[in-house]
């Protein structure tokens, strides 16, 4: 959101959490877990539609995987 981009700690502190997802989700090595971060406003249609679409994609390559597909 626009405003909350005024407050320079609410950056550092949005930036901090998604990078401790991202540190964690990599941190085993073997490629099995996806992190797609993004940072949104309930209203921001558009990257609310991407957040699915990631969650779409990580779910459809959890089952390619299972079946030895991918």
């Amino acid at each position: 959101c626009v405003c909350l981009s005024l407050y320079p700690q609410v950056t550092r502190a949005k930036f901090f959490i998604r990078d401790e997802f991202l540190r964690i989700s990599t941190s085993s090595g073997d490629g099995k877990h996806y992190c797609y971060p993004h940072f949104t406003c309930a209203i921001d249609t558009e990257n609310i539609r991407r957040v699915f679409n990631d969650c779409r994609d990580i779910i459809q390559r959890m089952h390619l995987r299972q079946y030895e597909l991918l």
